[in-house]
Formats: structure tokens, sequence, C-alpha cells
């Protein structure tokens, strides 16, 4: 006989899921799990591939030669051991939400999100330490690519005499679009885009920069600024956050056991390429490195046209963390949201959240002064804690029975550094925040 959709539901609640079932509306026929329909609504290998490389790709390209400019050497060597480490704990996390079934003796899907994670660890308050703090530091992540939209335009439109906060009101516009997404199919093809509009700067910057080759000194990377390495610290810890994303991104896959794997492709591949950039760029305009890579290119419409890149890698980086906070809360079943929140994909309600959701993250980089040392703050706290404090501490929780002394090892490692980069991060970017705050504003695009 066939199961009624009722009874199908509850024995899927019943029972230790292998995988996430994707939210499916209620006039939807397609809710048998092993139907085609079900199929198409996961993630194919190629498009798995595009949103790991949308986690670690996408602003970054901007700002990491600034980085290297901060730190030379010793920031070449942070990036790659940050990017080691990051794969590490994302793959980590994953980990976490299996457990071996005492039946079968293979590994079942048991958890769905990082908050499941977060309650094995500590339950009750585990998860929603996790989601306040996925939730403040994706906020501020997405509020970053409004601010950078709004400074493209203003150095693209220099004859127009706009304030910078009105440029990304202005810029904030176009990511409106982003309330109507359904699932990560769909943010598979804006991570596309994403890793396709950062290659075309990279290549547009780097053969830009073979014309300064006669300026490359390898000296250069000698320099070591310790006042502002911390910020680029934060810079090089931030292009690699891909722990909030990761159990979403491997929940919709269809070929699940291909995921560590492509972990390590999609770092190798973008650590490669930020490395190149990083130091390319920087060698040849030192030593005025911008802090975005594109002002340095020459004015006119040349950088017009870079820009418009950049504009467009700004809108689709913008994508995957406002779709994961949409996640966060609509799955959250908070007893605040109202009763027909999430019943439907795109229902009244959450249109409505979803447009405050994006008009907050735009008056965040609008209101702020000095935004990029608020964000640095925060993410020395929030985004640490979900990059290396918390996969390691979970980790060492769960399968503490499991370990080997040498994973033991790793872990309290991984979790030692990022104490002392956190409170490092958070004392350096405060400081500098309040430096700047006290100091007369000038609204202006830099």
């Amino acid at each position: 006989m066939v199961e009624t959709k009722q009874n199908h539901e509850a024995k899927i609640k019943d029972d230790s899921k292998e995988t996430e079932i994707p939210r499916i509306q209620e006039n939807d026929k397609s809710w048998d799990k092993h139907s085609a329909s079900y199929e198409d609504k996961l993630a194919s290998t190629f498009a798995t591939f595009w949103n790991i490389c949308n986690t670690i790709q996408g602003l970054p390209i901007l700002v990491i030669p600034y980085a290297v400019r901060n730190g030379g050497y010793l920031a070449i060597l942070t990036l790659l051991l940050v990017a080691v480490a990051s794969n590490y704990t994302g793959k980590t996390i994953v980990r976490c939400l299996y457990e071996k079934d005492s039946e079968s003796g293979k590994q079942k899907r048991v958890r769905n999100s990082y908050a499941d994670v977060g309650n094995a660890f500590l339950p009750k308050v585990g998860g929603h330490l996790v989601l306040g703090t996925q939730f403040l530091e994706l906020l501020f992540v997405a509020s970053v690519y409004p601010l950078l939209v709004g400074r493209l335009l203003a150095k693209s439109f220099p004859h127009i005499a706009l304030p910078c906060w009105l440029w990304t009101l202005i810029g904030g516009v176009v990511f409106v679009p982003n309330i109507f997404l359904k699932n990560l199919s769909q943010v598979a093809w804006t991570s596309i885009l994403t890793v396709l509009s950062a290659k075309l700067i990279f290549i547009t910057v780097f053969a830009y920069s073979l014309s300064k080759f006669h300026k490359w000194e390898i000296s250069f990377l000698d320099h070591f600024d310790a006042s502002t390495y911390p910020s680029a610290l934060g810079i090089l810890v931030a292009s690699y956050l891909s722990q909030p994303f990761v159990p979403l991104i491997e929940g919709s896959m269809r070929h699940k056991e291909k995921f560590d794997s492509l972990m390590n492709f999609s770092y190798g591949i973008m650590t490669l390429l930020n490395v190149i950039i990083g130091v390319v760029a920087y060698i040849s305009f030192h030593p005025n490195t911008a802090e975005v890579i594109t002002n340095n290119l020459p004015e006119g419409s040349f950088r017009r046209a870079v820009n418009v890149m950049a504009a467009v890698l700004s809108f689709t980086s913008y994508t995957l963390p406002m779709f994961t906070i949409f996640e966060i809360v609509e799955n959250s079943n908070l007893p605040c949201l109202p009763m027909d929140f999430g019943k439907s994909v795109l229902s009244p309600s959450v249109i409505v959240f979803r447009l405050w959701m994006v008009t907050v993250s735009v008056l965040f980089a609008a209101t702020f002064p000095a935004y990029t040392y608020l964000l640095a703050f925060v993410g020395s706290i929030a985004g640490i804690s979900l990059e290396f404090i918390f996969p390691a501490l979970f980790h060492l929780k769960i399968y503490s029975r499991d370990m080997s002394w040498c994973n033991i090892l790793v872990d309290t490692f991984v979790f030692i550094v990022g104490i002392t980069v956190s409170l490092t991060g958070a004392f350096f970017s405060g400081r500098s925040m309040i430096h700047t705050y006290s100091q007369p504003i000038v609204n202006r695009c830099a």
C-alpha cells in the first residue's frame, strides 16, 4: 500500500535521517524522498563545487593584496595556515552531523545543521549560541557587499557629488531580488557567477600587473606592519568562513560521499589563486596598494568596466550568506514568529521578513562610519568562534571516545589558536574602531 503523506512525514521524524529533507510546499506532490522530483531538488557535484568555492571566493580577491601589504611573508604563511585549518574545521562540522549506526555500523546523518551540532555539545543552550553567533556574523558579512557596491559606484562616477551613504542605499536596491530565493540549487547559479566574475577580475588585475613587471621586487614581501597586521589577519580569516554554510551545502548534495574531496579541491584551487593575486598585485602597486585592489587600476572606462564586474561579484557573493540567514530563522520555530511563517517557501510573512533583513543589511552598511572596523571587531569574536573555536570544541565533546590522541591534539591546538586570534583581533580592531570614531567623521567613499 502507498503511504499517506502524514505517515511518511511521521516516519521521517521518528527515524534518524541520512539526508536533510528540503522544505516543500503544502500543495507540492513531490514529497516522496525517493522520487525523481526530490532528486531534482538536490545539488549536483558540479553545483556543490561552485557553492563551496563561493564560501571562500568573492570579496577576498579584492582585498587580499592589501592584507599582503600589511603582513608580507607572514601574511602569505597565515593565508596558507588559515586555509588548511578552515578546510579541516569545515569537514569537522560535517562529521559531527553523523553518528555510527549500532545495527549497520554505517555512518548515519542524525543532525541537519550547525545548531544541531551545538545542541549535541550543550543541550538546549549550544544550539541557540550557534544560531545567535551565525546570525550576527552573517548579517555583518552580508552588509559588506552593499557597502562595496556603494564605493564602486562613487569611484565610477566621481563627477556626481553624492555622499557615500546615499551611494550605498542606491546600490542596495540590486540586492532586493534575493528575497525570492527558494533553494540552494538556485543559489548555485549565483555561486557560478561569483566565481566567474572573481576569475575575470583576477585575470584583468593579473594581466595589468604584468605590465608592471619591471617594478617587481621580491624584497617588498619583507615588509611587516605590526600596527595594521591584526586587521589584515581579520581579512584572511574572514576569507575562509565556510563553516556556517557547509551543513546546508552537504545536506543538499546528491552524492554526499564526495564532500571531503570537493572541499579539498575547492580550497586548494581558491587558495592558490588567492596567493597569486595577493603577491602579484601587491608587488606591482607597491607601496600604494589600495584596500580594494581595483582602485589601483588607471581611472577611466577601464576601471569602470572592472568595477562593474566587482559590483556583480558583490551582488552574487551576498546571496549565500543572506540565504543562510533566511534558512536559520525560517527553520528555527521561534515562538515569536507568525503562525503562517515557513508553511510556504514564499508566504507573505516570509517575504516581509526577508525584505526586512535585506533592508537592515543595507542600512547597516550605509549608517555606520568606518564599517570595516566594526566588521573586524564582530568577526574577531563571532567569525573566529564559528570558524575555529566551536568546531574544535564540539568535535572533542561529540567524538571524544572515538578519537585518536593525534586528533585530540589537533583539535586542542586549533581551539587554543582560535582563542588567541579572537582576543588579539578584538583588541586591535576595537582600538582602531575607538580611534576612528573619536575623530571627526568625513562622509566619503574611500
